[in-house]
């Protein structure tokens, strides 16, 4: 097929975009149920961060880049499991979680710690930073 132009009329402007791409080093799991939850968040071997959110919670949507930002810093080493309040309320009672965005911090299968709302980039770090201490058992 061969394209006829004319001197008037004009081809259609060519758009290029590039993109850039980085390799993910941390893993980010969005639970779908209490088997996926048992799996990625329980039974991990790496210390997980539960982020309890909801699609319609503007606060929880800010949060979200400032954490992973956060847990990539760790490589690979501290994994972010996100829990939709709405698709999972059964997990979300069990954890106590009334108010979103929530983060619940998992090492071992034990609660580390909780911190509720939408929080700056340096009381997250220190926050995140417990699941790099020593876990201590209690009698």
């Amino acid at each position: 097929m061969f394209l006829n132009v004319s001197k008037n009329m004009s081809l259609p402007k060519i758009i290029t975009r590039t993109f850039k791409t980085t390799a993910t080093r941390h893993r980010i799991i969005k639970i779908q149920d209490q088997e996926d939850f048992n799996k990625h968040v329980l039974n991990s071997k790496e210390p997980v961060v539960i982020d309890f959110f909801a699609t319609w919670c503007g606060p929880c949507k800010m949060l979200l880049p400032r954490v992973e930002k956060i847990i990539e810093e760790y490589k690979d080493t501290i994994h972010l499991a996100k829990v939709d309040i709405d698709d999972n309320a059964e997990i979300a009672m069990e954890y106590g979680v009334s108010v979103v965005p929530e983060l619940v911090l998992m090492k071992d299968g034990k609660v580390q710690g909780k911190m509720i709302g939408l929080q700056d980039e340096d009381k997250l770090k220190h926050f995140i930073s417990k699941l790099t201490e020593p876990t201590i058992e209690k009698k």
